[in-house]
Formats: C-alpha cells, sequence, structure tokens
C-alpha cells in the first residue's frame, strides 16, 4: 500500500519573493502562482495582492517599509485570509495550506500559540 505524504504551502507577503512558498523538504522554495493548477482569476487575485504589498516596501530605509494605515494593512490581511480559502479549495484535501502575515492568521491543521507559532 502506497502512503502519499500530504503537501504543504503557506501563502504569505513577503518582500521580494513569490506570494507562496513550498516547506517540503524536496520542493522547498518559493513558487509563483502561475506554476500551480490554479484558475487565472485566482492566480490575478494573488498577484495584485503580492503587488499591493510590495509597494508598501521602503528602499531607502527598509526597516520603515509598512502600510499607509493600519486600516490598509488589516484589509491587506483580510483579503489574503479570502486568497487561502481560495487556494485551499482549488488545491483540495492532499494539499495543507496555512497563509501568514506578521503571524499565523489561520492554519488548516493545527492551532496557533504565541507569537506566529503553531502546534500541532
Amino acid at each position: 500500500m502506497e502512503t502519499r505524504q500530504m503537501k504543504c504551502i503557506r501563502l504569505g507577503a513577503v518582500y521580494g519573493a513569490a506570494p507562496i512558498f513550498c516547506a517540503d523538504i524536496d520542493q522547498m522554495g518559493y513558487i509563483e502562482p502561475h506554476l500551480l493548477p490554479l484558475p487565472p482569476s485566482l492566480v490575478a487575485a494573488l498577484k495584485d495582492w503580492d503587488q499591493e504589498f510590495q509597494r508598501t516596501f521602503c528602499e531607502d530605509y527598509p526597516p520603515d517599509s509598512r502600510f499607509g494605515s493600519e486600516e490598509a494593512r488589516v484589509e491587506h490581511n483580510a483579503r489574503g485570509v479570502q486568497l487561502w480559502q481560495r487556494l485551499q479549495k482549488e488545491l483540495g484535501a492532499g494539499t495543507s495550506v496555512d497563509v501568514y502575515s506578521t503571524k499565523v492568521i489561520r492554519r488548516t491543521h493545527g492551532v496557533t500559540t504565541g507569537y506566529g507559532k503553531v502546534k500541532q
């Protein structure tokens, strides 16, 4: 009997990187959304969400990178949760999808504990 391991990916906003990260040891790395089996509308939404975050980067002094307001940051995180739900639905039960901001917002398997740590 063959055992199939669940693929684990993470949706998150990271400066200078694609918004999806594969945590599997044999495929670890950032993944552009268009390389996954996703509908074009979801790929476009992920790209827009990521570009919104990338525009907050301050090249003059990176520690000053941030959204223009707390409301904009909260809205961006809320869209991230919506995209996470769509991504999980499209990729199905064989893939575990997490979504991150400055800490874990939601995880499909496990519970959030402390600052961005997940306990299985």
